[in-house]
């Protein structure tokens, strides 16, 4: 059986082909790419269509859509935090302007925070931000997870807000 999540008001799921241009389309969004690495076009493509190879595995990156409508909001992933350690999974996503406000990030890190906390191997849940990424970092507070100060990523030279917590 394929991977996917439900919510009240998401379903997440596996990534196909179809997805790439929509997901190109909201992350060529200046709004949307503020805080994200900066990547071309082709360099998405590239790392979704290695999600889709990955298929149905217990890290990966998925779609985010809304289950009322079927329409793309977004996507979301877990993956090791530190390569190599696999009791530290991290949680990211990004979400499309016109579902910005509406509660969905939070809903969505909630799932997957559940989710990951049913695989043996997690842990702790950890998420990073931008400092900047207020908003980002009020839905990390409210789905539960802690500030823990910052630390220093891609490729060891931007500090981070970094957020964790445990398995409740």
């Amino acid at each position: 059986m394929a991977f996917a999540l439900e919510t009240e008001r998401l379903i997440v799921r596996l990534f196909t082909e179809e997805d790439i241009p929509t997901f190109i389309e909201m992350h060529i969004k200046p709004e949307v790419n503020l805080y994200l690495p900066k990547r071309s076009p082709e360099e998405h493509r590239t790392f979704l269509l290695e999600a889709i190879s990955r298929g149905n595995v217990p890290l990966n990156r998925w779609v985010m859509e809304e289950k009322a409508t079927g329409n793309f909001i977004g996507s979301c992933l877990l993956r090791e935090f530190n390569a190599g350690d696999p009791e530290v999974i991290e949680i990211g996503y990004s979400i499309d302007t016109p579902y910005w406000g509406k509660g969905y990030g939070t809903e969505m890190v909630h799932a997957l925070k559940a989710y990951a906390f049913t695989l043996p191997q997690t842990k702790k849940l950890a998420a990073v931000t931008v400092k900047e990424n207020i908003a980002s970092q009020a839905v990390l507070l409210k789905a539960g997870l802690k500030a823990k100060g910052t630390v220093t990523r891609y490729p060891e030279t931007l500090e981070l807000a970094y957020f964790e917590c445990g398995a409740e």
